[in-house]
């Protein structure tokens, strides 16, 4: 069987642009951004203050997926909007610093 004739090209030329995905911030209020990282970290450190486990937290919360609060910590998945809205209403959170 012939082999296809493909034009010959350097394999470490790259062929598409890349794309960068950049995470918008949450909230932007008075020239004040807070990013989706501040507020994780703002989430950690506040349910450690509390002495909360990420369990006793999501429960707290009434998410159904009984992981919910350990994916968005690890970053596996993004919070929706009414996640981050009933996370600081828990955790007495305020995004506008």
């Amino acid at each position: 069987m012939p082999k296809k004739d493909f034009m010959e090209e350097d394999e470490n030329i790259q062929q598409w642009t890349p794309i960068v995905i950049k995470k918008e911030p949450i909230l932007t209020n008075d020239n004040v951004e807070i990013t989706y990282d501040q507020f994780i970290s703002m989430m950690i450190n506040k349910r450690k203050e509390l002495k909360l486990g990420v369990l006793q937290l999501n429960t707290m919360c009434s998410f159904v997926y009984k992981y919910t609060i350990r994916d968005i910590e690890s970053r596996k998945t993004n919070a929706t909007a009414l996640e981050i809205k009933k996370i600081c209403s828990i955790l007495n959170l305020d995004l506008k610093k």
